[in-house]
């Protein structure tokens, strides 16, 4: 009796047990693999009250501080162009290691991951396809967080670098800097909506100033009846929203022209201009107070497309 009851268990065990492998190896196998883990862990929740990120690239070191909805570079006193950071910062929030890639020091130069950068590859210069790389350094809950942004990929993502880790990545958020360290600074001297712009008088040596006044949506002299050129409306137009595209020290240089834009509001600009060789450097010698401190001691390169109205003789905007 005992010997049958042993011979059935035994059956019943030689059955099972396969099907419980069996069903072990199943479940293992439905089992979802884990989610790439994020490149900086709690920076998405903490994106809205992250107060600074510093950047390096190409040998120079900013630091980009949060001021109410703008950021402010650190030791510049001018604003950060958030065409640039907004778009880094949400896709660092975003990113993960999505492809885990080299762990060999020697070979992170070739995907642009090396810190400090080659000296070869360390200045983008202007080239059309210039693959700038940079270190962003940033506080999340207490955590220090190192990410070296390297090359992008051409098909899609970009190789980067947790400092720290033990190799690379490739993520397959868009991790974009600009060609040149210029780039991070805002382009914009100021912002006047041209419909609230009242006059714009233009003084030349050896000339009395002229003044353009807003008649019926258009701009004119003040002595015109008519517009008789739309040469007025691009010089406010211009004035009312200049660009720069480089800014240093201020020099010596002699102003050749004088410009000033009075708002309704009340709030007047007024700028110096000069031509060295083919650019044109712009001096503000007047600004609201809020924002007069932006431009003391300071010169800025505007774009030919700001500049060229900026010069329109005075005979074309309708003058004597």
């Amino acid at each position: 009796m005992r010997g049958r009851v042993a011979i059935a268990l035994n059956a019943i065990v030689a059955r099972c047990v396969p099907l419980a492998l069996a069903a072990l190896c199943l479940a293992a196998c439905s089992r979802e693999p884990a989610a790439p883990e994020t490149l900086v862990p709690g920076l998405a929740p903490a994106l809205p009250t992250l107060g600074a990120v510093q950047l390096e690239q190409a040998g120079t070191t900013l630091v980009f501080e949060r001021d109410g909805d703008e950021w402010r570079i650190r030791d510049a006193a001018w604003r950060a162009d958030r065409r640039w950071l907004q778009p880094l910062l949400l896709g660092l929030a975003n990113a993960r290691c999505d492809d885990v890639r080299t762990a060999d020091p020697a070979r992170f130069e070739r995907i642009g991951v090396q810190w400090p950068p080659a000296a070869a590859a360390s200045d983008s210069g202007n080239a059309a396809f210039a693959r700038p790389t940079g270190r962003v350094t940033l506080t999340v809950n207490g955590r220090e967080s190192v990410i070296v942004i390297g090359h992008p990929q051409a098909r899609g993502g970009t190789f980067v670098r947790v400092e720290g880790a033990p190799h690379s990545c490739l993520t397959s958020a868009t991790l974009r800097l600009p060609a040149q360290v210029s780039q991070w600074f805002d382009p914009q001297l100021w912002r006047v909506p041209v419909e609230q712009v009242v006059s714009v008088v233009v003084e030349d040596a050896d000339a009395a100033p002229l003044r353009l006044l807003r008649r019926d949506g258009r701009f004119m002299p003040e002595d015109a009846l008519i517009a008789l050129t739309p040469l007025p409306d691009a010089i406010a137009a211009a004035l009312a929203s200049p660009r720069q595209l480089e800014l240093r020290a201020a020099t010596a240089a002699e102003p050749q022209r004088r410009l000033r834009l009075e708002a309704s509001d009340g709030a007047t600009y007024a700028v110096a201009l000069w031509r060295e060789d083919d650019a044109t450097w712009a001096r503000v010698l007047e600004a609201p107070a809020s924002s007069s401190a932006w431009y003391e001691g300071r010169e800025f390169r505007l774009p030919v497309d700001v500049a060229e109205p900026l010069w329109a003789t005075r005979e074309a905007l309708g003058g004597r």
